[in-house]
C-alpha cells in the first residue's frame, strides 16, 4: 500500500483488500453498481470482526446488526484487473439503536477513491424480530476503537 493510499485510509479501521473480479463487471466494462454494496458489506463485517476479536465472549447471542439503509457515492469506475482497499469506521451513533458506518473503497491501480458508502446499521434482536438498543459493551468498544464518545 502506497503512502498516498495510507493517507486516504487514515482513521479507518479493519482495512481489507479485495480483488476486482471479472464477473463483477457489466456490459459497460466496469464494476456494476450493485457490487459496491457488497464490497461495503465485506468492509462492515471486517470492522465487526475486529470488535469481536477484542471481546471474544461476543456481544450477545440474539442481538446483532441489520442494515437499515445505505447511500453510495460513486467517484470513479472500477475495472478488472484491479485490487481494492476498503476501510471502515463508525462516524455517528444518532440514537440508542443505530450507528452509521462509513466505508471507503479505493482503487490500488489508480490510487483514487472509487466509492464512499454510508450505511445505517440498527441493533436488532433476532429472537423477537425487533430493533433494540445497541448493547453497551458494543457501544463502548466502538468508542474505544474510534477514540471518541458518541
Amino acid at each position: 500500500m502506497t503512502d498516498k493510499v495510507k493517507e486516504m485510509l487514515n482513521g479507518y479501521h479493519a482495512i481489507i483488500e479485495l480483488p476486482v473480479q471479472w464477473g463483477d463487471m457489466d456490459l459497460a466494462n466496469h464494476v456494476n453498481n450493485v457490487m459496491y454494496a457488497r464490497y461495503a458489506e465485506s468492509a462492515r463485517v471486517a470492522y465487526l470482526d475486529v470488535l469481536e476479536k477484542e471481546n471474544p465472549a461476543g456481544f450477545g447471542t440474539t442481538i446483532g446488526p441489520i442494515l437499515a439503509e445505505i447511500n453510495i457515492q460513486y467517484k470513479m469506475p472500477l475495472r478488472y484487473p484491479d485490487l481494492m482497499y476498503l476501510g471502515t469506521k463508525v462516524i455517528e451513533m444518532p440514537d440508542e439503536c443505530s450507528y452509521l458506518m462509513e466505508s471507503l473503497i479505493i482503487s490500488k491501480k489508480h490510487e483514487r477513491v472509487a466509492a464512499r458508502a454510508v450505511a445505517k446499521i440498527v441493533s436488532y434482536d433476532y429472537s423477537i424480530f425487533k430493533k433494540t438498543p445497541t448493547p453497551e459493551v458494543l457501544r463502548k468498544r466502538i468508542e474505544e476503537l474510534e477514540g471518541k464518545t458518541f
